[in-house]
């Protein structure tokens, strides 16, 4: 393999990368250039050299989106796997698409009435409707409820930590994107792979923050090449701000022994896979700028990242993710701005002197006024307001001043686990 189309190992962001694969000599389109979205269908051109035909996965039992899968029949057709019957997928093999053919599906499921102009319908108990908007997580328009939450985050943590008790601390893992045979990785193994060493090497946390207070968010972020990599964003309670970067070395090493294509080199905490920083003063911030929440719409940003989109959507991954205690701390801002109580005021739970949760009973039965119901101590009367008792009606496209209607309950995600393909993808190991 030529130096011009080796694959290279990737170790930047995608602001930050100088390295991109040279663009084919059709239709030639800068890595950093997007695809407009009035353009729905690409050619596998558009892609960076040695990428476009790579499968999404080839690791069996892998299960994936059932637009990235289809069925390829002993006499070489490919039907897509929503269209084939049983005795087809049974005889056939169950593989991925392209990368390309994904990115498209990708695009096109953009591109649907159900997000141009899809609404969903609701009615209350007064017969009156109201119409909110359909969003998906990769709309321009749904980064208000990541900033928001990621806000709450923030508050809630200087809350329980005090506010100039915070130390961020952010792990960046990474893997190349060569395989053992020299080629471009499957993007969803390539990910998986990453995925994998972090559930391992997460189990280091409790280890080297034993004492510490902490809570962390996981976020994924697009290299120049489409592919992807991760941060973990740890929010430790460090008043005296002894924590350092060489500190978490067992988390690094963990992940090294367990994610092929990591290698050492990468990763150590003494390089750019560890940071410590005492006074991030916008934490909702720093998190989002790697998150890439705000900016063009998806369809008008460079190919790559949409690249790395369509993997997270064909491989069903989450982007931004948060530990329990982070999603209990989120939950609990979001109440106290819904409610203006504190999480301990929800319901009639109290405590006592001892801190002792204790129930307040009636000491009575009460009578319902609305049915004249004999309610039991401990039950409460239904007080809601018809007008705020909303319910979901229809799916609904808005394109013009008439509604047109879907079947509400249709819908879903749909996925089906590949056979996988042999010696297609043999994972690097790298020093």
């Amino acid at each position: 393999m030529s130096s011009s189309t080796r694959p290279f190992v990737d170790r930047k962001p995608a602001d930050g990368c100088s390295a991109v694969s040279r663009p084919s000599k059709n239709n030639r389109q800068e890595p950093h250039e997007a695809l407009k979205s009035g353009n729905h269908e690409i050619d596998p051109s558009d892609l960076p050299e040695g990428t476009p035909h790579r499968p999404a996965s080839a690791t069996e039992g892998v299960s994936l989106r059932d637009e990235a899968v289809v069925v390829r029949t002993e006499n070489g057709y490919r039907i897509p796997v929503e269209h084939a019957n049983a005795e087809q997928i049974e005889a056939g093999d169950v593989i991925a698409r392209p990368w390309y053919a994904v990115l498209n599906e990708w695009r096109e499921w953009l591109n649907s009435p159900l997000y141009q102009a899809g609404h969903i319908e609701f009615e209350n108990g007064l017969g009156e409707i109201g119409r909110a908007r359909i969003e998906n997580s990769y709309m321009e328009s749904y980064s208000s409820r990541y900033y928001a939450r990621l806000k709450d985050l923030e508050r809630g943590v200087r809350r329980r930590f005090g506010k100039s008790n915070v130390t961020t601390v952010m792990l960046t893992t990474t893997a190349t994107n060569e395989n053992a045979a020299g080629g471009f990785r499957c993007p969803g193994d390539h990910m998986r792979e990453i995925a994998g060493g972090w559930d391992t090497a997460r189990k280091q946390l409790p280890h080297i923050l034993e004492g510490y207070d902490y809570v962390y968010a996981r976020v994924w972020e697009p290299h120049q090449s489409g592919y992807g990599h991760q941060h973990i964003a740890v929010f430790v309670e460090d008043p005296d701000e002894d924590l350092t970067a060489e500190q978490f070395e067992p988390f690094m090493r963990s992940y090294v022994e367990n994610a092929a294509g990591a290698g050492w080199k990468a990763h150590r905490p003494s390089g750019d896979s560890v940071s410590v920083n005492h006074d991030v003063e916008n934490i909702g911030s720093y998190i989002s700028e790697y998150l890439g929440i705000f900016g063009d719409e998806p369809l008008d940003r460079p190919i790559t990242e949409q690249m790395f989109y369509a993997t997270c959507w064909a491989t069903k991954t989450r982007r931004l993710d948060f530990s329990n205690d982070a999603q209990e701390i989120i939950s609990g801002e979001e109440f106290r701005r819904e409610t203006g109580l504190r999480p301990e005021d929800r319901g009639t739970a109290g405590n006592d002197a001892n801190g002792d949760s204790g129930e307040s009973e009636p000491t009575e039965a009460v009578v319902d006024p609305e049915n004249q119901e004999v309610l039991q101590p401990g039950e409460e009367i239904d007080t809601v307001d018809p007008a705020d008792d909303w319910s979901v009606r229809a799916l609904c496209a808005v394109p013009s001043r008439t509604p047109e209607y879907s079947d509400p309950v249709s819908g879903g995600v749909g996925s089906t686990e590949i056979d996988g393909l042999s010696g297609v993808d043999p994972p690097k190991w790298v020093d």
